[in-house]
């Protein structure tokens, strides 16, 4: 499954006005809570599509959680166009539907009032990075829900409004029924991620794995390495309560750098060596060295979290080449990763506590998406979310 904008078959005209029970669902326009500059937040109304493409989609936004980049972004600690509206991990339900579209992008039925998750990005499909590399999220016409100008039509391009447009080129996925959207939203960012990077590095049944990080995404890559079968999973973070919620993702065992007497060699002498696998979700350049330095000879590392600029590392040479180590880099996704990630978690939604990752409910207001993002940035939940009211 590839991120292909032609994946959608035209079959059947859907009715654009009316949901399954015959009543009127559309509005003229939607609110939004637009980003205008560092810190600064406005809300502000738009005006829905009049009409949208054959392939595209109009939302209602059910719920929209809260990623760390979208704090980055609040902060002003990256480059960001602006005005945007924030929020690139979102459920929507469905009211409007493109006429050539009868199914998902895993060929399940849509219909008007179904929700869905979807790619963070819409890709061309046809230029080198979709077609000939594999890699759709470096598309050379690249769309990313959350992270683009709005002040632009069609405007709802981001989760922190009353309306999200899906666009053409951009790969869906229906939410079971019985899949609440505070546990499915997360899946469209920090879920499908983890799933590409272990999709990338590889694990394999025994493999001992490190995560750095017990964060959302520290959780998920803890709880597929469990399924896959690793040998010794050992979860390294600094917030005692995460960690405890590590055990319950399946880590053999936590560490806390602050308490630890030496990090390097308790991995060392727990794995008979060093680690097999190093999965990198901290956001901190810092822990680098020292996951290359936990590695066994033949080692692999996977760096998802030190993505923004000045994210420097200094690594030893040696180390790497006499211990012949594969490192790679994994940033978003493939269609592919988050039908896996969605997946994993209604297989195992009795398995893990992944209730236990929805965080408080806050409206869709200045005030609202603000403190939603002030409860991400003090770690008080793992994922605060945003709902219209």
């Amino acid at each position: 499954m590839t991120s292909d904008p032609d994946h959608f078959r035209p079959i059947v005209s859907v009715s654009k006005d009316l949901d399954p029970s015959g009543e009127n669902m559309r509005a003229d326009s939607g609110r939004v809570i637009e980003l205008l500059e560092s810190g600064q937040l406005a809300e502000t109304s738009y005006p829905l599509p009049e009409t949208i493409d054959p392939t595209g989609i109009l939302v209602r936004t059910d719920v929209a959680t809260v990623c760390g980049s979208d704090v980055h972004s609040w902060r002003g600690r990256r480059p960001f166009p602006t005005p945007s509206i924030l929020g690139h991990e979102i459920v929507g339900e469905i009211v409007e539907l493109g006429e050539a579209i009868e199914t998902d992008t895993a060929g399940k039925p849509l219909s008007i009032g179904d929700r869905i998750v979807w790619t963070i990005m819409a890709n061309c499909g046809r230029c080198s990075f979709c077609r000939v590399k594999g890699l759709p999220q470096k598309c050379e016409e690249l769309f990313k829900y959350g992270h683009a100008r709005t002040d632009r039509p069609p405007h709802f391009n981001g989760g922190f409004g009353e309306y999200v447009y899906v666009r053409p080129g951009t790969c869906v996925f229906r939410v079971p029924g019985h899949l609440p959207s505070s546990i499915a939203s997360p899946l469209m960012c920090a879920g499908a991620t983890v799933a590409a990077g272990l999709d990338t590095i590889g694990i394999e049944p025994g493999d001992d794995v490190v995560v750095q990080g017990a964060g959302l995404l520290g959780l998920y890559a803890t709880a597929m390495a469990n399924e896959r079968d690793a040998g010794r999973i050992i979860v390294i973070d600094l917030d005692p309560r995460r960690l405890e919620l590590a055990t319950k993702f399946g880590a053999d065992l936590t560490l806390n750098p602050e308490t630890a007497k030496d990090l390097v060699e308790t991995v060392r002498d727990v794995c008979d060596g060093g680690a097999d696998v190093a999965i990198e979700v901290t956001g901190a350049p810092s822990v680098v060295p020292t996951g290359v330095t936990m590695l066994d000879i033949g080692g692999r590392y996977v760096l998802h979290g030190s993505l923004y600029p000045d994210d420097r590392f200094e690594l030893d040479g040696h180390d790497v080449i006499t211990k012949q180590l594969t490192i790679r880099g994994v940033h978003n996704y493939d269609a592919t990763h988050l039908d896996t990630a969605l997946s994993f978690v209604e297989r195992h939604l009795d398995n893990y506590p992944f209730d236990s990752i929805a965080g408080e409910e806050f409206p869709l207001t200045v005030t609202g998406v603000a403190a939603a993002m002030k409860a991400l940035e003090e770690r008080e939940s793992l994922r605060p979310a945003v709902v219209p009211e």
